[in-house]
């Protein structure tokens, strides 16, 4: 599942969410859209940050077929469970 789908996967359950507590009444629609958005953006920029960080660039990469070797410090290296990311020699 890519970003984009688990984008669309989180906004739905906040709206069966937020669907559900404006039918028993514990909030109205304009604050449930607005929760939502907010958890969304929220969510979404937090997980942009985590798979961003240096050990989660370096991952992705290692996955890409055509990448053969990747020089890492050696923390990252150990961090990364590819035998294409290396410690310099």
């Amino acid at each position: 599942m890519n970003q984009e789908q688990l984008t669309t996967l989180l906004r739905t359950l906040l709206q069966f969410g937020g669907g559900i507590a404006v039918g028993r009444g514990w909030i109205d629609a304009d604050t449930a859209t607005t929760l939502t958005g907010a958890l969304v953006t929220l969510i979404v920029t937090v997980w942009g940050l985590y798979v961003r960080r240096n050990a989660g660039l370096v991952a992705a990469a290692a996955e890409v077929p055509t990448v053969t070797a990747i020089l890492a410090d050696p923390t990252t290296a150990r961090a990364i469970p590819s035998p294409k990311v290396r410690p310099p020699a």
